[in-house]
């Protein structure tokens, strides 16, 4: 069930893809030829961060209209996707081609990427995007943007974006990494939200946290390194831990969940899903136990874990999730 969403909600895809997911067994290697099972069989799915919590919000009932840049035959197939959840669009067309990335997944549960870079955007494709979104931010209450920025846009563009907003009220949600990332933490009007996965936290702060160790040792390093952010800056964070789990640091103090032990089938889109299910009981959404901060983050958890057990960027239904709350 959800409550009436009388908020407006944004997503932006500056680099979306189609995701080709593949399985193998055990033994693939670099440099001689692997063949994909063939009891597996391989798929192909629209893939992109914001995309992706467009797609989860509409599984939950939720509206939202998604702005980014698509081009050429995979840009084509990436709209008729979106179009196949019925989620608004409004995307500025490339000249390029919309990029395909490989997933490999192994009989273990290890997961392997190559991800193409992408076209390179102009600076009248970035200048039309622009306007756009700062065209729709008036009224616009959440507003969620990460991934990857594409070749011929600026690092600065999710800090640009935030910028634009001036006093509207709107609440960014950022899901980047990197120089983008610091870009956005640097500036004078910050995020709402930031949710690094552990490489990207590492990346951010210069640390590494061995979960794979002392996993309790660890663990009390990531929190630490959270609440120094938190208390740094004022920005909420989520960050996921991949098969251990994520937490919260914000201020309603710091909050960790595992996860459960699953099968995992496609890694693809997993954070996304542990994003857009806190937030949909974070922002009261979603009607839930409740709004507060353990029941969306323990919403989240089994969102992501379902998630996880579904091929490609195959997202769960509402029952899948809630199959994997505990």
């Amino acid at each position: 069930m959800r409550y009436e969403n009388k908020m407006k909600i944004a997503t932006l895809t500056l680099n979306p893809a189609l995701d080709r997911t593949m399985y193998f067994d055990d033994n693939v290697k670099i440099g001689v030829l692997n063949r994909a099972k063939t009891d597996r069989e391989s798929v192909t799915t629209i893939g992109a961060k914001g995309t992706n919590v467009s797609c989860m919000f509409k599984i939950l009932g939720i509206e939202t209209t998604a702005y980014g840049f698509v081009g050429g035959d995979n840009g084509a197939a990436f709209v008729r996707g979106l179009q196949e959840y019925n989620i608004t669009t409004d995307f500025t067309q490339t000249i390029c081609n919309t990029r395909m990335n490989i997933k490999i997944i192994t009989d273990n549960g290890s997961a392997t990427e190559f991800n193409e870079s992408g076209g390179i955007i102009s600076d009248a494709e970035k200048l039309d995007l622009m306007n756009k979104i700062e065209r729709s931010l008036s009224g616009t209450d959440l507003f969620f943007m990460g991934g990857s920025v594409p070749v011929g846009v600026e690092k600065s563009i999710y800090r640009d974006m935030i910028n634009l907003s001036g006093n509207t009220g709107t609440k960014f949600i950022v899901d980047c990494d990197g120089e983008a990332l610091k870009q956005c933490m640097n500036n004078a009007k910050k995020p709402f939200i930031i949710k690094p996965n552990q490489f990207e936290l590492e990346q951010f702060c210069g640390k590494k946290f061995n979960l794979d160790g002392d996993f309790d040792n660890a663990l009390a390093q990531v929190k630490a390194e959270v609440k120094k952010i938190y208390d740094e800056t004022g920005v909420i964070i989520l960050c996921t831990l991949g098969e251990y789990g994520g937490l919260y640091c914000g201020d309603a103090g710091i909050f960790y969940k595992k996860s459960p032990k699953v099968e995992v089938r496609g890694f693809t889109g997993a954070g996304d899903t542990f994003l857009t299910a806190f937030c949909s009981v974070y922002f009261n959404l979603y009607e839930y136990r409740d709004n507060g901060v353990e029941a969306a983050l323990e919403l989240a958890i089994a969102a992501s874990s379902a998630k996880v057990t579904k091929r490609g960027t195959e997202f769960p239904t509402v029952e899948e999730i809630r199959n994997f709350i505990c």
